[in-house]
């Protein structure tokens, strides 16, 4: 009844499937777009001192400020912490979600803050298709479990 209440949604992450939390906003609402003429009607008040035709140019400014400040958050929260997986960049461009996963997991096998962590359930690959990779590739795997 009150998700429309609720910042954060709980969902998995497409490739190592841990739980996180991302924020469902990724534009502005009609409640930023108040806060935004509140914000200049505020800023024209202690300006000017009185109305003027300049707090137009304060509340576009507003708004652009706080379009941006909610898709930076949308865009950051939706990146693995675990893994690195970037389903945005993924869309775009899948070698370099690639390469920043493989970058994520060689840095977390490096950390020691990690020796003890829970492993990342991450996606098999049967041994035929990793030969077959490896072969094409002449390089490591992202992931080997079997």
């Amino acid at each position: 009844m009150f998700s429309l209440f609720h910042k954060r949604h709980n969902c998995f992450c497409a490739f190592c499937k841990s739980p996180r939390r991302i924020y469902r906003k990724k534009n502005i609402s009609l409640m930023n777009i108040v806060g935004s003429a509140l914000a200049s009607i505020v800023v024209m008040f202690a300006i000017w001192q009185q109305y003027d035709p300049r707090v137009m140019i304060a509340f576009v400014v507003c708004l652009a400020l706080s379009e941006v400040f909610v898709k930076i958050r949308w865009r950051l929260s939706v990146v693995c912490r675990s893994c690195g997986f970037d389903p945005v960049l993924y869309l775009k461009h899948p070698e370099q979600a690639a390469q920043k996963v493989k970058a994520q997991l060689d840095m977390r096998k490096q950390d020691p803050k990690y020796l003890l962590a829970k492993p990342l359930n991450l996606p098999a690959i049967p041994a035929e298709k990793a030969k077959a990779l490896q072969a094409k590739e002449k390089g490591r795997l992202v992931s080997r479990s079997i």
